[in-house]
């Protein structure tokens, strides 16, 4: 196209693809017309659709050159509408669940058996969001058949009473702002936006009359949030294109690696971790962005400050990434969207009425996870390791945590040095191991990747092997002795521990409104202000609770059981085993 020279100077002078430039232009392009999207009348929604299929057409086609790629996605969106139509048997939704993967697993092969590299803009990437939304509304479909008190609240508010019309099925697919890195939601959230009713959620200190009838006015701190997040992305993505080449994993595989010192190479671990997320940080942080300007990121109000709260889609939490001091925080805050997904879609489904997830629907996650990723054996070896990893940082939390908590008498207790030592350790670990893990998701091919950890002295695994050995002889036995004598331990002590550690999947807990339409009932009467310290612009706290959790991370085990990677209930098994054989019948807990 004659745009092309363009992007071609661009890429001379920024030392990027070509492709990758027009990805990140298409991100940027999305900006003013989500500020367009959002003015679009609520009474017509087929405007809306018709905006968002013609734009996402225009960057997947022309732009991108992804003609074919987009004709794969309508293929996926085709099949998956006629499934839910026609098929009204309970296994509707894994009919649809395996018509989807399977094709994302079909074009999964074709580009390893082509040589694609992990860096070229092809259609997968845009297929791994789509795959999501779909299985994601054929379950929806089914819910929406089913009884309502054999539902959970999460589904309860995602459920589909009738299937929407081809246009609006085609346009959510389609939504432009999040076609092609993401992040996924489910219909009822995108029909709510169109509709305008995802804003009528009552601010704190008025009722639901007045939020219903001042519908039609976007919540205030729409757009500073949203270019936050561009400000946010732009800086990382300039991180990246100034180290991503000069602090690449690859670099560990060339024999400039044995001229560092053990420092530097240990050093140069951790920088390659992080700037190789910096990647990810930019383009997600991009999409949310351009996202919360189409007014989709609209979550409600914080019930203490009364702030408007525009993380509903959110995929990631920066600053607890990189401080965090456990693998549950870590995966709690990457790739949220994702976590979602695999547990609505896969761990709780699998789970029947009145039972405890286990074994079983672990792996399925894990395998959904892995396939979803692709069939590069890097994916697999980072996700076994992350979940061992994820395992035994359950066991310190269980095990070891405790002892530097403040006793139960005194739970106001202030963190004491130790536990402040206790925790600065929790981070640097965490960083150490999971920098060494990335690698292999980076490098993607087996060979690269056991070469790499080779080069690092395996440094990691024998961590790992340290670690589950002193859990073997007799450490995790002397550890809960000494819980008990503190009565520390969980007040049942009746039931086996794996069974108490298990707990039912927890339920998304978001504020979608009812996605209803608006009705000529509705009567304009005056919309509530947002709080004073909102609208004063000397204060920056809004920067720090733009930046806060999403409130579907739940509290407790939560997303960080590992949904990104093996979940608990499969390696937990292993590492319960672990013990020294008899404990458990000599001294059961």
């Amino acid at each position: 196209m004659f745009w092309d020279p363009v992007f071609e100077r661009a890429s001379a002078l920024a030392g990027a693809p070509p492709d990758q430039l027009k990805l990140i232009f298409s991100l940027l392009m999305s900006y003013p017309l989500g500020s367009l999207f959002v003015r679009l009348p609520p009474s017509k929604p087929y405007i809306a659709h018709i905006f968002s299929i013609v734009v996402s057409t225009f960057v997947l086609w022309p732009l991108l050159g992804l003609g074919t790629g987009l004709l794969h996605l309508l293929l996926s969106i085709t099949g998956t509408y006629v499934i839910a139509s026609t098929q009204r048997g309970k296994n509707m939704p894994w009919i649809a669940f395996a018509f989807v993967m399977g094709h994302l697993l079909f074009n999964h092969l074709r580009r390893s058996i082509l040589g694609t590299s992990a860096d070229t803009i092809e259609i997968t990437g845009s297929q791994m969001v789509l795959a999501m939304k779909l299985t994601t509304f054929a379950w929806n479909i089914h819910d929406g058949r089913q009884r309502t008190e054999d539902l959970d609240a999460s589904q309860l508010e995602s459920r589909l009473m009738e299937m929407p019309s081809p246009l609006a099925f085609l346009g959510y697919c389609l939504f432009f702002p999040s076609v092609l890195p993401g992040p996924s939601f489910d219909y009822a959230t995108y029909d709510a936006l169109v509709h305008h009713t995802i804003y009528r959620v009552p601010p704190p200190g008025t009722s639901a009359e007045q939020a219903k009838a001042a519908h039609r006015r976007v919540p205030y701190g729409r757009k500073r949030v949203a270019y936050l997040h561009l400000v946010i992305g732009l800086l990382f993505l300039g991180i990246y294109a100034l180290y991503g080449s000069k602090a690449a994993y690859s670099r560990i595989l060339t024999p400039v690696w044995y001229q560092w010192s053990l420092f530097r190479r240990l050093g140069f671990v951790q920088l390659a971790g992080f700037v190789a997320r910096t990647k990810y940080y930019a383009v997600w942080s991009l999409s949310e962005g351009a996202c919360i300007l189409t007014g989709i990121g609209f979550n409600g109000y914080d019930p203490k400050t009364g702030r408007t709260l525009w993380n509903r889609v959110r995929n990631i939490n920066i600053i607890s990434i990189e401080t965090a001091p456990s693998f549950k925080v870590l995966f709690d805050s990457w790739n949220c969207r994702t976590n979602v997904w695999l547990r609505d879609v896969v761990y709780k489904r699998l789970t029947k009425k009145g039972k405890k997830p286990g074994a079983k629907q672990s792996m399925a996650t894990f395998v959904t996870s892995a396939f979803w990723h692709g069939i590069d054996p890097g994916y697999y070896l980072a996700f076994i390791l992350g979940g061992v990893l994820t395992s035994l940082g359950r066991q310190f939390r269980r095990f070891v945590r405790p002892y530097f908590l403040p006793s139960t008498a005194a739970p106001n207790e202030p963190p004491s040095a130790t536990k402040l030592v206790y925790d600065l350790l929790g981070r640097i670990i965490v960083q150490l191991t999971i920098n060494y893990t990335a690698c292999a998701f980076i490098l993607l091919s087996f060979k690269d990747c056991i070469r790499a950890w080779n080069r690092m002295y395996w440094y990691t695994h024998i961590l790992v092997i340290l670690v589950m050995a002193f859990f073997h002889f007799g450490g995790r036995r002397a550890l809960r002795k000494g819980l008990e004598k503190r009565g520390k331990l969980p007040a049942d002590r009746s039931a086996p521990e794996k069974e108490r550690r298990r707990s039912p999947p927890p339920s998304v807990k978001v504020s979608p409104p009812s996605p209803s339409p608006p009705t000529s009932s509705d009567r304009p009467l005056p919309p509530p202000g947002p709080p004073e310290d909102e609208r004063d612009d000397l204060d920056l706290r809004w920067v720090k609770h733009a930046l806060d959790n999403p409130s579907y991370q739940d509290s407790g085990e939560g997303m960080g059981m590992g949904f990104n990677t093996p979940d608990g209930g499969f390696l937990d098994d292993l590492v319960d085993g672990m013990e020294t054989p008899g404990v458990e019948k000599q001294n059961p807990l």
